[in-house]
């Protein structure tokens, strides 16, 4: 698998020094060991060795790649859906002072390569089935729905943008994945805390991302904070960071006053505009 793990490192433009180690790890890499298991990504997550996860999801690039083209995807939408195991992969060798080389999230790698999940445009859609019920709407737990991701990066979210990720998201399922008859969108992100209405203008685009959905629970959780701030990030520094944004700036006062951020869970209407 030598040869498959050197191409994807190439056609996903991983950073060129990691070539020499990358090339060395996959001599020796047993990929029909892994591959043999039942709960393949489950193993590499609990494995200490984060090299390993980054290999395989380089191998399994390949046949994500060759079931997608069997479709009809186009190529430009399977390789950006891919870029997750890039961004991944940079982010934990930027997060580990550039000593290691791996990938921590191998489960979210999982998903990007089970062929569930595209990228379209700004967003990123996985069919999935429903785990909590929307009455509101008559929507089941167990109800097929389109899960909605937001990339960290990707540019600007702004609202038009949004838009044209569920247009191309309608058309795109429509024409690939026609039996999927999904009842409506649901997202769990920090982006749907109602805290942030209290800290941003209406005309934010964080708040008109909010707008689109019905947030039917949240929690406590600090992803926001280290998205906002930056890994490593926590209410015991954060007043610490430098705030070069007003969102910083907000956030720093929110927590000084008390407060903390939510992760919120929501459904939003299958029809948007």
């Amino acid at each position: 698998m030598e040869k498959t793990i050197l191409k994807w490192f190439e056609i996903l433009d991983f950073p060129a020094q990691w070539r020499g180690d990358i090339e060395k790890a996959a001599k020796g890499f047993d990929f029909a060991a892994i591959d043999s298991l039942e709960k393949p990504y489950a193993a590499l997550f609990e494995d200490d060795d984060k090299l390993k996860g980054l290999l395989y999801a380089l191998c399994k690039c390949q046949d994500f790649y060759d079931d997608g083209i069997k479709r009809g995807i186009d190529r430009d939408i399977l390789i950006e859906t891919m870029q997750e195991i890039r961004r991944h992969s940079v982010s934990y060798h930027r997060n580990s002072n550039g000593e290691r080389l791996g990938i921590y999230q191998i489960k979210w790698a999982g998903t990007v390569l089970s062929g569930k999940m595209y990228c379209l445009g700004r967003l990123e859609f996985e069919m999935k089935k429903s785990g909590r019920a929307w009455d509101k709407n008559g929507v089941a737990v167990g109800d097929y729905v389109m899960g909605l991701h937001v990339p960290r990066t990707g540019g600007p979210m702004t609202d038009s943008e949004v838009s044209r990720s569920f247009k191309l998201a309608d058309a795109f399922f429509a024409e690939y994945f026609p039996d999927f008859d999904y009842k409506c969108y649901s997202c769990k992100s920090w982006l749907l805390d109602p805290t942030l209405r209290t800290l941003l203008p209406p005309e934010s685009n964080i708040i008109r991302f909010l707008d689109r959905f019905d947030v039917i629970e949240t929690e406590e959780t600090t992803s926001g904070l280290t998205i906002i701030f930056g890994a490593g990030t926590n209410y015991e520094n954060v007043l610490s960071k430098n705030a070069t944004t007003s969102l910083q700036t907000a956030v720093q006062r929110h927590v000084q006053n008390g407060g903390k951020l939510l992760s919120g869970y929501g459904f939003a209407e299958k029809t948007q505009k």
